[in-house]
């Protein structure tokens, strides 16, 4: 019965910390956005005087305070209206769901591609401090936080495809010349591996190549850094010495008790990357003309639409919130301790 009162309690307070934060998200996206422009402008032309622009205001609710503006947003939200697109026309519900799977699908090929050389070059540094493997990842880490992702993205663009054309024109998720996979999931990759269909795999993964591998180049030597000095702190303390006293091999040593105990504040790192490339795509996707959300948001600032705006920003608190929310539920799992407490 304590165990259970110890879950409910956890995650009652993660809940009520995640809606805190949406809320303030959501007031402090809603009441910037509105104060920035005035989109009745781009609407109603030129010509307009100045009885149409305030009919148009108070058609839209415009005209009304702030504040009563934004509970009459929040009361939509609750019943999953994120408002309709100034620009597209459509639902802003409808566009995002559509073009989340974008974004979702750029991130993923992102996270993998930056773990599966982070944290296996971080343990590796931190196992032989100068070495090769050291030395390189500092190397990639330090070029990482160096370079905007925007600028190598371009770079990119022109060595591998202008100059050497080994990838296809960054048009997008697939070859202008093919029609999407049948949708089933709204991922790409997924969609034509259930159709069978190896020739568009081939066109998904290949205009996939420079988007991920530039965020994942940009964002991850924090996970490298973190896995680096947590396990050579974790291989100088005490009981990693009375380990070795104890003859436990190198292997058992540092792939069963170090790499077991940097897992925690390695996963969290992880999580906050993941959290981070949900909601920070906005430039890389502009670079290769991807149709994520990034780009929808982008357009949506150019034409003074604030719902998209508001629905992307909230979208993005919610997956960086649920993903922390996860990752404490899985560090509360593991680690008796945090049970505890």
């Amino acid at each position: 019965m304590s165990a259970w009162w110890d879950w409910l309690r956890f995650v009652g307070r993660r809940l009520v910390f995640l809606i805190i934060v949406l809320l303030g998200v959501s007031s402090i996206t809603f009441t910037v956005t509105h104060l920035l422009g005035n989109p009745v402008y781009l609407m109603v032309g030129m010509r307009a005087d100045q009885e149409m622009i305030d009919n148009m205001m108070h058609q839209m609710g415009l005209d009304r305070p702030i504040w009563e503006q934004y509970v009459s947003y929040l009361a939509n939200v609750a019943s999953g209206d994120l408002g309709v697109s100034r620009h597209t026309f459509n639902p802003v519900a409808e566009d995002i769901m559509r073009r989340l799977p974008a974004t979702f699908e750029l991130s993923t090929a992102a996270l993998i591609i930056g773990v599966l050389w982070s944290v296996p070059m971080g343990l590796l540094g931190a196992m032989r401090q100068g070495g090769w493997a050291d030395r390189v990842g500092r190397f990639v880490a330090q070029s990482g936080v160096a370079i905007p992702n925007f600028w190598l993205g371009l770079i990119l663009i022109y060595l591998l495809f202008f100059k050497f054309q080994l990838v296809p024109a960054p048009l997008g998720r697939l070859d202008i010349s093919m029609q999407p996979p049948p949708t089933k999931t709204g991922f790409y990759i997924v969609d034509s591996i259930l159709a069978g269909d190896w020739e568009k795999l081939r066109s998904v993964l290949g205009n996939l190549l420079m988007p991920a591998v530039t965020l994942a180049f940009t964002s991850s030597p924090p996970i490298f850094r973190l896995t680096r000095d947590t396990v050579i702190k974790i291989l100088d303390s005490d009981y990693i010495r009375a380990a070795r006293s104890y003859g436990f091999s190198e292997f058992t040593i540092n792939f069963r008790f170090a790499l077991k105990n940097a897992l925690l504040p390695v996963t969290t790192m992880i999580a906050m990357t993941y959290g981070y490339l949900m909601g920070g795509t906005v430039l890389v996707e502009t670079v290769f003309a991807w149709p994520g959300l990034g780009l929808y948001a982008v357009d949506a600032m150019n034409h003074s639409d604030y719902e998209p705006i508001v629905g992307v920003v909230l979208l993005s608190a919610a997956i960086y919130v649920v993903v922390y929310f996860l990752t404490d539920i899985l560090h509360f799992a593991i680690d008796p301790r945090l049970r505890g407490e």
